[in-house]
């Protein structure tokens, strides 16, 4: 062995004694310290109530359910159905076109599966949740409570009541691309039968996409009404608007966006608006026999008035330079009126407690929609679909993915509101040209 490895490959005793006497020392031991804390609960509900029609708790509900708390809305700032689905396993937000929310339940697409209160609200278009107490999600097949439906689950929203407990509350929000938003809580007891309350909204806000604007107001007042403690009704209604420019996002090329600056809009901002009014009004009487036996009775109204036009990109050529341009509209109306009447019985026997639920539903529905076509007249009679430039993207028209005369001059037939009756086929009334209906 050379000197260095010797010079390496030995410690000196005096080395190995102070390695030995440290090992032998007693660990130091920290003063204790003690956290204490009260438990915060405002974050976990224990039932869902409005969604299982019952107040077991979820640990012995065979189901998965979700629920998202006023506490959990406000902290988070959620506005929207996009922004409390944000946290529940199992659920996706799709794009819905710009102009509606598409949630994605565990793979299963749907626009209709959406419920205020236990009660059908089935028309596509944004939600807020201004008045809303909660947001709950169920998953999985529920046909036995809800009737028809999607089988992947579903979203019930729970709705804010005039109480007995006062609540004052103002929220002002500014921030970026204009945004300015307002919301109102104000209840109030006027004596030991009656109580109010009044939800409001309002917001007026822009985007970092070009033209991409958005406007929503909304009023929902609510009155109780109690006899002692066996009875009790709440009425109230709301009045709900939401204007807004669809945006369709941006084409893709080779698996990836094309490249172009986040602020450009491909399409037509002008001529691509979503409008919803929601008018609705909801009854509900309670009446409690005794602890274990309930008759509850809900009545919901509900008139909708959906119109949203889209001039959106399609696909990109093969080199990337050029994209698809098309155009179409589609006017919904819908007026919705159900009842239901639920009896919910709590029992015993022997060693097992039971809660029974027996329940009906009455319900209609009247619908008219029409789709149409956006023609394209300028390049050439009855032309569906024109080809842009990508390059073209910065087009001093405010901005917009344009392709020259021809998309600034689109020939797009509009319906909106009482102008559905006036479409082919109805009163024998014709439009300045002839459409042809999607299909």
């Amino acid at each position: 062995m050379s000197d260095r490895l010797r010079r390496f490959g030995f410690l000196p005793a005096s080395a190995l004694f102070a390695i030995s006497a440290q090992a032998q020392q007693p660990p130091a031991m920290l003063p204790k310290i003690e956290v204490t804390a009260e438990a915060v609960d405002a974050y976990r509900a224990d039932a869902a109530v409005s969604t299982t029609k019952t107040d077991t708790p979820l640990r012995d509900i065979p189901q998965s359910v979700s629920v998202i708390t006023r506490q959990e809305i406000d902290d988070l700032n959620m506005q929207n159905i996009g922004d409390a689905m944000a946290y529940v396993p199992g659920v996706t937000m799709g794009q819905g076109e710009g102009n509606r929310e598409t949630p994605i339940i565990r793979g299963t697409s749907s626009t209709g599966d959406f419920f205020l209160d236990g009660m059908r609200d089935d028309v596509q278009y944004y939600r807020d949740l201004y008045n809303i107490e909660r947001v709950e999600v169920l998953r999985g097949p529920n046909g036995s409570v809800f009737g028809r439906g999607g089988v992947a689950g579903l979203i019930n929203r729970v709705t804010k009541e005039a109480g007995w407990e006062p609540s004052n509350q103002l929220t002002a929000q500014f921030g970026s691309n204009s945004n300015l938003r307002g919301e109102l809580d104000a209840g109030i007891a006027l004596a030991d039968e009656f109580a109010l309350r009044l939800n409001a909204v309002y917001e007026d806000s822009g985007s970092y996409r070009d033209d991409v604007t958005l406007k929503r107001y909304g009023v929902n007042p609510t009155v109780s009404w109690r006899a002692e403690d066996a009875t009790r009704a709440t009425f109230g209604v709301e009045y709900f608007r939401d204007e807004r420019v669809a945006d369709r996002g941006v084409s893709s090329y080779q698996g990836r966006p094309l490249d172009v600056d986040p602020s450009t809009f491909f399409g037509d901002p002008l001529r691509s608006p979503a409008d919803t009014t929601v008018k609705q009004a909801n009854l509900l009487v309670e009446h409690r026999f005794s602890d274990t036996f309930v008759l509850q009775n809900r009545t919901r109204y509900a008139d909708y008035d959906k119109f949203y036009q889209n001039v959106f990109p399609g696909a990109t050529s093969s080199a990337g330079t050029i994209v698809s341009i098309s155009a179409y509209n589609s006017a919904t109306q819908r007026t919705n009126f159900f009842n239901q009447t639920d009896l919910k019985l709590a029992a015993t026997m022997g060693s097992f407690a039971h809660k029974l639920l027996m329940g009906v539903e009455l319900g209609r529905q009247e619908t008219d929609n029409f789709r149409t076509t956006g023609y394209f007249d300028s390049i050439a009679p009855g032309t569906t679909t024109v080809n842009v430039p990508v390059s073209n993207r910065h087009c001093k028209d405010r901005g917009r993915l344009c392709a020259g005369r021809g998309l600034d001059h689109a020939a797009i037939h509009r319906h909106r509101g009482t102008a559905l009756r006036q479409l082919p086929g109805r009163h024998g009334q014709q439009p300045q040209r002839p459409v042809v209906p999607l299909r």
